[in-house]
């Protein structure tokens, strides 16, 4: 055999025990103690929360929690081994001779109990938001996803933790021990927190705003140029239709008829074109000038002279919602005017990961500017002032009232506007939590009763008797809220500590059997805001069912009536 070809053997046999050492560190025994405390990280990831998890939620949920209950149990056997070593004391013997066998029969009961109970309370859930129940054979799939997930977040886990083992081993021989440790728990994080943005963060940003800037110069099928006057990109608009992004142009060119108004008004009331306008990203190169060319269009339409004028702050794509607008046109027979401009065409969950201020800083300019020229007309001559916002929407159009309490920020509302109705509220909004914080004793955080309960009001359950809206004083704030509406209730804060919304008593749509468990909830609640955005109507984020209401009770016309309220349910969810 030549030299060459015995260097050539060894060179291909060398490799194979780092080969093995790191096939074993992929895929090797976990210690005894992470397999019983897996267990219980399975079973609290079986616990209802806010809304029923659909099966493929429910196998990525409970996939993840087991491998999280691995880590902690790991760190916690390391830890208290290394306390021990430290004491120079053995390490008892905590688990049974046959730990193995004891763990796979617990395990399978477990398991086995543990699908039967995950798919009762899901059922009895389901029903409390009217869905339809699900039938038993769906715990397989949701086991199968389980394992999928569970097993390649278990393999990236490890490749993860082989190099910082190994670093963690050099460092060893240099320092302490317990030095080592922190030292390599310091670096892991710092890069950790550097790769996250550098490689994730900012890439999924620059991703995101080149998608999306392309997506928001289209149109939805069916939406075509106004050619109404009264409409932002319509003739003799200082908006083009062009500008008006991809939301804008829905908004201008929907809404309902003058034939629809008409036949929805009562006899002997004339319907009108409603006033629409808009501002685009496109059109001016700050929100300060957006909201100038706002106010221009504003003044070009006639929107002053018009009886109830509101301002609108949309969504991150710059949405509005229809039925929210529709139910203002149809309560005042189209003698309105909306307005709003874009400050963003990201996703709502994208703006309020990297663009959080640019929807309070719209919201706080265009008030500003429309005010400014309201408060200048003759008192008698002035529109009703409001306004409104949904969701990301919301929490822009609070921050232009914003005070340094609950109090402050009431009366700011009640003094610069004549009403403002705010649906489905975040968990950042800033008025939303002053008023749950100065709220009653007593009165639960999903239904929070302020002060006397008239300035501030709080709708949202489906099927409440309907309002006149003629109750004196009018109220300064109403929210339309769900207690199982996950965009306001969940929060990184349940990674340490219990929600308030888990609170006794739980909200009328959510179960009284919920359970916080560290980390655990955090991930069933960011399921929870997938699922919010697809729940029945009447619950999670669909307000559909009493936006009129919402509109009623902030700013119903003189002589309304609870029939009227009736007549304008059935107009909108039929709409």
């Amino acid at each position: 055999m030549s030299v060459r070809s015995v260097a050539q053997d060894r060179s291909d046999a060398e490799p194979a025990p780092a080969r093995r050492k790191l096939g074993a560190a992929l895929v090797g025994p976990v210690r005894p103690a992470a397999c019983w405390v897996a267990l219980v990280f399975f079973w609290a990831s079986l616990y209802p929360t806010l809304l029923p998890r659909a099966w493929w939620a429910q196998g990525a949920v409970t996939g993840l929690s087991v491998d999280l209950g691995i880590v902690v149990g790991s760190l916690l056997a390391a830890a208290v081994t290394a306390a021990l070593a430290a004491l120079d004391r053995p390490v008892p013997r905590v688990i049974p001779r046959h730990g193995r066998r004891w763990f796979a029969a617990t395990a399978a009961v477990v398991g086995i109990v543990g699908m039967v109970v995950w798919w009762r309370w899901q059922n009895d859930q389901r029903h409390l938001v009217t869905m339809s129940s699900m039938s038993a054979g769906v715990v397989v799939p949701v086991v199968v996803v389980a394992g999928v997930v569970g097993l390649v977040f278990f393999i990236l886990g490890r490749l993860v933790a082989h190099p910082v083992r190994r670093f963690d081993g050099l460092l060893v021989r240099w320092m302490p021990r317990v030095g080592a440790h922190v030292l390599t728990a310091a670096i892991v994080v710092v890069v950790g927190v550097v790769i996250t943005r550098q490689f994730v963060v900012q890439p999924l940003g620059r991703f995101a705003n080149d998608r999306f800037a392309v997506f928001d110069t289209g149109t939805d099928e069916g939406v075509k140029p106004t050619q109404s006057s009264l409409r932002s990109g319509g003739p003799g608009s200082l908006v083009t239709w062009d500008s008006l992004g991809l939301q804008g142009r829905s908004f201008v060119a929907g809404g309902p008829s003058v034939a629809e108004l008409q036949a929805f008004a009562p006899a002997g009331t004339t319907a009108r074109d409603p006033i629409r306008v808009y501002v685009g990203s496109r059109a001016a190169d700050s929100l300060t000038a957006q909201a100038q060319l706002a106010v221009k269009e504003l003044e070009r339409t006639g929107a002053f002279e018009r009886s109830v004028l509101a301002i609108a702050t949309v969504t991150g794509t710059g949405w509005i919602n229809p039925v929210v607008a529709d139910g203002l046109e149809y309560m005042y027979h189209g003698d309105t005017a909306i307005v709003a401009t874009q400050y963003s065409y990201l996703p709502s969950w994208i703006s309020f990961l990297v663009d959080l201020d640019a929807a309070a800083d719209s919201g706080r300019t265009l008030v500003a500017a429309v005010r400014q020229h309201w408060s200048q007309l003759p008192a008698d001559h002035r529109p009703r002032l409001v306004a409104f916002g949904e969701s990301l929407g919301s929490y822009g159009s609070e921050s232009a009232f914003e005070g340094r309490d609950a109090a402050a920020s009431v009366a700011a509302v009640a003094s610069q506007v004549q009403g403002a109705l705010w649906i489905g509220p975040t968990f950042a909004n800033p008025i939303w939590d002053q008023i749950v914080d100065a709220r009653r004793p007593g009165s639960p955080v999903w239904d929070p009763v302020y002060g006397d309960g008239r300035q501030v009001v709080i709708l949202g359950r489906a099927g409440r008797p309907p309002s006149d809206g003629q109750a004196e004083p009018h109220p300064s704030i109403v929210y339309l809220t769900h207690p199982s509406d996950p965009v306001t209730w969940a929060s990184v804060d349940t990674l340490w500590s219990p929600p308030s919304w888990m609170d006794s008593p739980t909200g009328y749509d959510v179960p009284d059997g919920v359970l916080w468990f560290p980390a655990v909830t955090m991930i069933q609640s960011t399921f929870d805001l997938m699922e919010g955005f697809g729940a029945p109507p009447g619950f999670g984020h669909d307000y559909r069912p009493t936006i009129a209401d919402g509109w009623v009770a902030v700013a119903a016309p003189t002589g309304w009536t609870t029939a009227d309220t009736m007549r304008l349910r059935a107009q909108l969810l039929n709409s």
